[in-house]
Order: C-alpha cells, then sequence, then structure tokens
C-alpha cells in the first residue's frame, strides 16, 4: 500500500506542474494541492523527486507514464532552468523569464550522474567540470555557492561531508573507461590492466583533501568554514603534514557531528570508484543494479501487472 499512495502522489504532484514550462515548485499543501513555495529547481527539497522518476521507470518499467513524465519533467528543467553549464532556482511559472537565483547547491551535484542513466555524457560531463571548478577552489564543496560572482553564499560555508559530487564522479568515471586510458570496462576480469578515467584524479583529490580536512581523532566532522584561505589549495594533496597539523595550520574548525550519509554514501562511492573489479556491482553481468537516492543497491525484478497511464482527467491513477 505504500507504493501504491507513493505512485498516486508523484501523479498528484505530475498534474500540478506548470502549464507549458513543465516545472514544479519545492512545497505544497498536501491538504489542497496549492503550492505554497514556488521556487523551482534541482537542488533542496526537490532532487530526488527528479531521481527517482527516471529510477522507478528503469526498475518498473510496466508503470508506463513514468517515463512519459520524466521526459516531460527532464525537458523543462533543460529548457527552463539551465544557464550554460549550471542550473539556477526560477520561479515555476515564469521560468528564465523571472527572477533567477543563480546559486550552485551542493546537493544539485547529484544531477550529472543521474544523466549517465540516459546516456547524456557529454552535458554531465560538462556541468560536473563545472562543478568540480568550485571544488578545486575551495578545497570542500560548500552548501551554497554564488557562481557569477565567484564566491562562497551568505552563510553558505558549511561542508557536511555530502556524497552527491562523489556520486556523480563515480558514474562519469564508469561511463568514461575506455574514452581515454583502459580500454577495458568494470567487468573486465584483467587485473593487470587499470580501469582507468580522467575522472579517478578528482576522486583522489578528495580522499586527501576529506582526510586532511575532516578527521578528526573519533571520526570525521563537517568542516565549518569553507573558503580558498582554510580549504582551498591543492597543496593539499602534495602535502605530507598529518590530517590534525594540517587542520591547525589552516584554522579549520568543525561541527561535532559526522552525518550518517558519510558512511553509507560518501565513502561508499569513493570505495567504489576506486574498486574496479572486487564486488558483485562490478561483476554481476546478469542484473541491472541502480542506487536508491541513500546509496543502496537494487536490481530490476519482473512485475507483472496492467499498465497504469496518466492523464489531466485520471492523474490520481
Amino acid at each position: 500500500k505504500y507504493g501504491k499512495s507513493a505512485k498516486l502522489a508523484t501523479r498528484a504532484l505530475w498534474i500540478r506542474r506548470s502549464e507549458g514550462l513543465n516545472l514544479f515548485g519545492k512545497h505544497i499543501d498536501v491538504r489542497n494541492g496549492k503550492w505554497v513555495e514556488r521556487l523551482s529547481g534541482i537542488g533542496s527539497n526537490s532532487d530526488s523527486f527528479y531521481e527517482y522518476l527516471v529510477k522507478h521507470h528503469i526498475l518498473f518499467p510496466d508503470d508506463a507514464d513514468f517515463w512519459t513524465m520524466f521526459v516531460n519533467v527532464y525537458s523543462g528543467i533543460h529548457d527552463n532552468s539551465r544557464l550554460g553549464e549550471w542550473y539556477v532556482d526560477v520561479d515555476m511559472g515564469q521560468g528564465l523569464r523571472g527572477n533567477v537565483r543563480q546559486i550552485f547547491e551542493s546537493l544539485m551535484a547529484f544531477y550529472p550522474g543521474m544523466q549517465i542513466l540516459l546516456g547524456e555524457v557529454a552535458p554531465s560531463a560538462k556541468t560536473l567540470n563545472s562543478y568540480f571548478l568550485v571544488r578545486e577552489f575551495l578545497g570542500l564543496l560548500p552548501e551554497r555557492f554564488d557562481f557569477v560572482h565567484w564566491k562562497v553564499d551568505g552563510h553558505g560555508d558549511l561542508h557536511p561531508l555530502r556524497p552527491e559530487l562523489l556520486e556523480s564522479n563515480y558514474f562519469l568515471h564508469l561511463a568514461s573507461i575506455g574514452l581515454r586510458g583502459s580500454k577495458n570496462g568494470p567487468c573486465s576480469k584483467n587485473s593487470q590492466t587499470p580501469h582507468t578515467s580522467s575522472w579517478l584524479w578528482a576522486a583522489d583529490f578528495a580522499l586527501h583533501t576529506v582526510n586532511k580536512l575532516s578527521w578528526r581523532p573519533c571520526g570525521f566532522a563537517s568542516v565549518k568554514n569553507v573558503s580558498p584561505v582554510t580549504t582551498g589549495g591543492l597543496d593539499l594533496v602534495q602535502g605530507n603534514r598529518d590530517p590534525g597539523a594540517e587542520q591547525k595550520r589552516r584554522h579549520i574548525s568543525h561541527h561535532n557531528e559526522m552525518p550518517s550519509f558519510f558512511l553509507s554514501e560518501t565513502i561508499k562511492y569513493l570505495y567504489l570508484t576506486f574498486d574496479a573489479e572486487n564486488n558483485i556491482l562490478h561483476r554481476d553481468s546478469e542484473r541491472e543494479w541502480v542506487f536508491t537516492t541513500e546509496a543502496h543497491p537494487i536490481h530490476h525484478e519482473p512485475v507483472s501487472g496492467t499498465p497504469i497511464l496518466v492523464t489531466e482527467d485520471n492523474g490520481m491513477g
């Protein structure tokens, strides 16, 4: 019954998209079905909605309308919420014609990874490269970054060890193997040949910076003051200082917390990026695995039943 309720809710949101633009707000009153926040974008309060539309189609293709919904939503974002290689927040009824919030949120970094599921390798790589420019400038990705004025946005200088950037990096790494470097894919059993791509450098950089800047004696902690002075600089990878000394030298401060997603997602995606063939996800040639937004791997199992098609009239199923 929970699955049915979730699908009904998705279809109810679908029929409330903005006409002509195919955009969605970020908050809706579930009692009357009216939008209470009309800001639209791929970041906070909406990211998982887009991701699960396409992943529901992959896992449950019998629900044919989910692919129709996703294609329209994806087109709406591309046409009305994209500026070059960046994605912005807009009013769901006006798109790029209205006020545009040109702020990159760290949660937006999931999007290039989702595009890999669609075979959109080139636009995915362009956007992720833009995001990595921020990461290289600051060492760690902040929660919010003003890409017009090229600075941290307001109080968005926290780095809570989020996984989205490394998640997209992992999927682009897999998709790029064979384009440069090794011609063998992740299922190759030839351990003598490295499974390389240009994205391995980005993962290696992350491995060093996360360890040196967030390490604490009892684990890893969110970093408070992300900036070019405190956390930025390529010497993090090249230097030999231990994490404690590096943090003291840079005046790093931390929140007394280690988010659960750091273990369940961030570290998992880093591990999988460097692990070419020693796990079932890379060796299984019989099943297609898909990650949930919490990085739990699941695979498709055929489900019998009659497809339910959504229309403007029967959007509630």
